[in-house]
């Protein structure tokens, strides 16, 4: 399958979330966008939304993560990183290839409103139910994007990981 949603992929959701809010508390997340350091920009314009990177992960929170990923994924990852969707954030359609990555996993840590959306082979749009543990299977090429959260909705959090 090309694109393919494995469900319980990690299933530690609640304890990696439970020190990620530790990290959040602390201001391990780096502001991503409009203004800051660290852009996530494309043709289509700018992104806005936070990331904790590994460097600013504590060690009890990498070993965490690495738990209960399938052990045949371990080797290579390259980096993880947490992405955080508050109100008024959102990601801008884009290629993870763009990064110079030659793969990269979505794995999400909340559900909710669907706001991933991805665009097929055929260049349909897809919008996706997010899973909690579940990870999002794609070839590296395909656009996507997160679509803005709405002003009364639960922030969202994913787990990118990534092999450069």
């Amino acid at each position: 399958l090309m694109y393919e949603l494995v469900e319980e992929y990690i299933t530690n959701v609640d304890e990696i979330m439970n020190l990620v809010h530790k990290h959040e508390v602390e201001g391990k997340f780096t502001a991503r966008g409009l203004g800051s350091t660290e852009k996530h920009a494309t043709k289509y314009g700018e992104s806005h939304f936070s990331s904790l990177f590994e460097k600013d992960m504590s060690r009890e929170l990498v070993e965490t993560v690495w738990k209960t990923v399938p052990v045949q994924e371990r080797k290579w990852v390259s980096q993880i990183v947490i992405n955080k969707y508050v109100p008024g954030d959102w990601l801008i359609k884009h290629q993870d290839s763009a990064g110079g990555y030659w793969q990269f996993k979505l794995v999400f840590l909340t559900e909710g409103k669907p706001h991933f959306k991805y665009w097929n082979k055929e260049g349909e749009e897809v919008l996706l139910q997010e899973v909690k543990g579940a990870m999002f299977k794609m070839p590296i090429e395909t656009w996507h994007e997160v679509t803005k959260i709405e002003p009364n909705e639960e922030p969202k959090y994913s787990l990118c990981l990534i092999w450069e």
